[in-house]
């Protein structure tokens, strides 16, 4: 499962006790990852990434997080990349893979394709990564949103995290949206990016976020498409399908 966090100063200043800051929001998501964890911290202490591990991929402690790549990009990362051998592959001649694991192909699916890179992954997942070359952070939601992500924006640091409850210590108060709470007593979930709790909001499915030159970008980068396909037998979508359960199932059972 993974707990993945991090704090954030949006124009990059010094952030007062992002250690211990982050050592807590570890402890309250320490349950989602019992195996292991980790914190890292950049030198201007202006972001700050902590990360709770369950092991499932390459289970020695080189694939622990938060994970560092020789091009001073670093991520923590909740979920699993179901075609990472076939990502390595394409990958192996641009970057010296050190790991097993489906972790470090992200970090290299970055380097070549940047902001595009989430279109290459098949998997359930949410990661945050930074560039310290760039001063970038990329935070990417899986397109069913089966891997949660949940932030707030307050006196200028961004904050995240696997759950609500590790946002909690940092808000100046918890408060319930009341409109959040409307949609979830009719609809049994909220609609859009609002939570139950005043402030804190959710990266959508499908959608990605980004914290450049003192601002934050949310977009959109997949969604479904309805478009009819008259072209086509009944037979050929009924094979259609087959080939691409068959084709998920494989992935999935790695």
């Amino acid at each position: 499962m993974c707990g993945i966090s991090g704090i954030v100063n949006i124009n990059h200043h010094r952030i007062d006790g992002l250690q211990p800051k982050l050592e807590v929001m570890n402890r309250l998501l320490k349950h989602r990852g019992p195996d292991g964890n980790g914190i890292w911290v950049n030198k201007k202490n202006s972001v700050g990434l902590a990360h709770q591990r369950l092991s499932i991929i390459d289970l020695n402690t080189q694939a622990n997080q938060p994970m560092w790549a020789e091009n001073e990009t670093v991520i923590v990362f909740n979920g699993e990349i179901y075609n990472y051998l076939e990502l390595r592959a394409s990958l192996k001649d641009s970057w010296n893979f050190k790991t097993k694991s489906d972790t470090e192909t992200i970090l290299a699916a970055y380097q070549r394709y940047h902001h595009d890179c989430m279109h290459h992954l098949r998997g359930m997942f949410s990661f945050a990564l930074w560039s310290e070359k760039e001063n970038k952070l990329l935070c990417v939601r899986d397109r069913f949103g089966i891997k949660p992500f949940y932030y707030v924006i307050q006196d200028g640091l961004f904050i995240f995290a696997s759950e609500v409850k590790a946002l909690l210590p940092f808000l100046k108060s918890v408060d319930t949206d009341e409109e959040a709470f409307s949609e979830y007593i009719t609809f049994q979930y909220t609609i859009g990016e609002k939570t139950l709790i005043k402030g804190v909001k959710q990266l959508l499915p499908g959608h990605a976020l980004d914290i450049t030159n003192g601002k934050v970008n949310v977009w959109r980068y997949w969604d479904v498409q309805y478009n009819i396909d008259t072209d086509h037998t009944e037979t050929y979508f009924a094979e259609k399908l087959d080939e691409l359960l068959n084709d998920s199932l494989k992935l999935h059972l790695r």
